[in-house]
């Protein structure tokens, strides 16, 4: 049964909101909340199992539904429209574009009023034009337009004129950011092709319109399909930049066009499903905000839960994992076994963000360590990393919903309680990453230079800055360890077990860590016993190498943990030193790993393994046991018996069967 038809009949089995259901069990009676709770509790072995859930929580509550905000709200109408239920789905349709119309009004009303009292400001464009009222928001009119193409034959006439009213005398067609560059383009596209063009303004100040319009969506996919889609793996923004690849499949774009953003947003989810661990999605993001993280998945990373399982996030109507079952496309077995075979431990190399950043992700069975190296052009030109992401370090199996499942270090951005999204995030003036495989070394420079001080920022939500006056390495410490040695003030050392991972960081010089101290930096979800560490000095260089626990003997986590730092003692060694860059001086750290491997970093300078500088040149897009694309190159997912190869030039998609003895397996 397709998926269109498996949804349906889901769909039509689920009482109708209101009604009387069917008294199953104990659990029939549920009031919403609960029945979310439980669903949010369970876990599913297989995607029917997933998809019925998410279909029953997004249902569970449709009233809530309808008062929402998120955009998620339009694929919630859809399921039910899609599967007959006209009413309701166009229930949370009018009560969506009611509210959107409501807003807009009171803005117009609101500049009207400025006018009148000689207070109103336009925000200036650089034609000489002004930016008017009302701005409706663009994600959410993506939503709608999505809901109007494909259902508006269902809607009466009062329902379409206000779809029209609210689609053509909106202003908010501009975005900078990688997502509204093609979101909002888009929306606009398909209302000048929904509705009269001329209903809109004709000064060009809204962005790519018509055949431009064209030009830039299939520049868009074309970059997404051989470099890889900006913001990638962002928790809050990667459905805007690649969900929004499944909305040309409408009655208005070349299917040609449709087709390839198809193939596009396919290779997308082989992308991530290499660095996919049972709800961890353990990869540097492009542009995300959060510094804690669980291992339920929020955001975009709910997405791929619906498409790869594991640990179940917090249902309801407004997820991503909506908009996965909503949408027709399924991931094929090849990227579900990319995503899910997780018997031995790889390393998942990748791409994107720019053409010198280089993603590392090692995957370990129960953990994971990532990290984005980056290398600067002979032009002397700096290229570094945006601060508004999530630093790097470990993500591990955390069944706990109450407790982060990631463990990080960074140089930060910010380091204050306003909360900016740029709280905590990385500061590559200051911070370089390399990673062999478990082992992760961050190389600190010139913290304590004076023209980069931190600066007190006036802070709005009644908390007192955190402020000193030079930069330091910030390390994140989650609680829940099952055992724990910290030798920080004497050797500069501590020493976690997770229970699904050990942990050892290593620092160039001593420094003070309180596990009883509260966290100060970050955004909210921190828990009450969650902690951090921060690392002083001009240079420094912390390292964190890790291990699986079933690695080391001991009949409780502290015997294990003892024997691990053991091994750690042996062999490890971290320093820090000076070297000559031009005129000028710069850090150059060096860790030796319980192996004997040996990472050496120069900031702004080399990456040598082994004495073996790392070829960042014919680093690849994306490859793991599994998936391999070169940098602008043709995709290949192959599990040693079949092969699906998608070919950039030409569009197309190809399998066959492969000779084990001569693939290898």
């Amino acid at each position: 049964m397709k998926p269109r038809a498996i949804l349906a009949s889901l769909l039509l089995a689920i009482p109708v909101c209101g009604a009387e259901p069917a008294k199953e069990g104990p659990d029939a009676r549920k009031d919403p909340k609960s029945e979310i709770a439980a669903l949010s509790a369970r876990q599913y072995d297989n995607a029917a199992e997933r998809e019925r859930a998410i279909v029953s929580a997004a249902l569970a509550d449709l009233e809530a539904v309808k008062r929402s905000p998120s955009p998620m709200t339009g694929w919630t109408a859809q399921l039910l429209l899609k599967a007959g239920r006209k009413e309701e789905g166009l229930a949370i349709v009018r009560a969506y574009i009611g509210d959107r119309i409501r807003e807009a009004k009171a803005r117009i009303a609101n500049a009207e009023k400025q006018k009148q009292a000689g207070t109103y400001k336009p925000f200036p464009l650089a034609n000489g034009m002004e930016w008017g009222e009302p701005h409706v928001n663009g994600f959410g009119l993506w939503s709608m337009i999505n809901v109007y193409m494909r259902y508006h034959d269902q809607m009466d006439d009062q329902l379409k004129a206000d779809f029209q009213w609210l689609f053509t005398r909106n202003t908010s067609w501009a975005g900078s950011t990688g997502n509204l560059s093609f979101l909002i383009p888009l929306n606009l596209y398909l209302t000048e092709k929904t509705w009269d063009p001329a209903l809109l303004p004709k000064d060009g100040r809204y962005g790519a319109r018509g055949a431009d319009a064209l030009k830039m969506f299939e520049k868009r996919i074309a970059y997404t399909a051989g470099r890889g889609s900006p913001e990638f793996a962002s928790r809050p923004y990667m459905l805007y930049n690649v969900g929004t690849l499944l909305s040309f499949d409408n009655p208005y774009t070349d299917k040609e066009l449709a087709r390839r953003a198809l193939m596009a947003y396919e290779m997308s989810m082989a992308h991530a499903a290499g660095t996919w661990l049972n709800g961890n999605w353990a990869t540097p993001a492009g542009r995300s905000y959060p510094a804690w993280f669980s291992q339920a998945p929020s955001g975009g990373a709910e997405l791929l839960w619906a498409y790869f399982g594991g640990r179940t996030p917090k249902l309801g109507g407004n997820t991503t994992a909506v908009f996965a079952v909503a949408e027709p496309w399924r991931p094929h077995p090849l990227i579900v076994k990319a995503a899910t075979d997780r018997s031995r431990a790889y390393v998942h190399r990748s791409r994107f963000d720019g053409d010198r950043h280089f993603q590392t992700s090692f995957i370990n069975k129960t953990y994971a360590v990532f990290s984005t190296a980056i290398t600067h052009p002979p032009t002397g030109r700096k290229t570094g990393i945006w601060g508004q992401t999530y630093p790097y370090g470990v993500m591990f199996d955390q069944p706990d919903p109450t407790r982060a499942s990631i463990c990080w270090m960074t140089v930060p951005t910010c380091d204050d309680q306003p909360l900016t999204n740029h709280t905590p995030g990385i500061s590559s003036r200051f911070a370089e990453f390399l990673q062999h495989r478990g082992s992760l070394l961050l190389v600190a420079n010139d913290l304590t230079h004076p023209e980069f001080r931190p600066k007190v920022r006036t802070d709005i939500k009644g908390h007192k800055p955190f402020s000193t006056d030079a930069w330091y390495v910030l390390a994140y410490i989650p609680h829940g360890y099952q055992a724990m040695i910290n030798d920080s003030r004497e050797t500069g050392r501590v020493f976690l077990d997770y229970g699904s991972v050990l942990i050892a960081i290593s620092a160039s010089q001593p420094f003070d860590w309180d596990p009883a101290a509260r966290v100060f930096a970050g955004r909210g979800g921190f828990h009450k016993e969650d902690s951090e560490f921060r690392v002083f000095g001009r240079n420094a260089a912390v390292a964190m190498e890790t291990a699986l626990p079933s690695d080391f003997a001991g009949a409780t986590p502290a015997e294990r943990l003892v024997n691990f730092k053991s091994a750690i003692t042996a062999k490890s060694k971290i320093t820090i030193e000076t070297v000559p860059a031009g005129s000028s001086q710069v850090a150059k750290g060096t860790y030796v790993d319980r192996s004997g491997v040996r990472l050496e970093k120069t900031f702004h300078g080399d990456s040598v393994i082994d004495g073996k500088p790392v070829d960042y040149a014919s680093w690849p897009l994306v490859d793991n046991p599994w998936i391999h694309q070169d940098w602008e190159g043709n995709m290949r997912i192959s599990d040693g018996e079949t092969e699906r190869l998608y070919d950039i030039t030409n569009w197309t998609i190809t399998e066959r069967k492969l000779d084990k003895q001569k693939s290898g397996r």
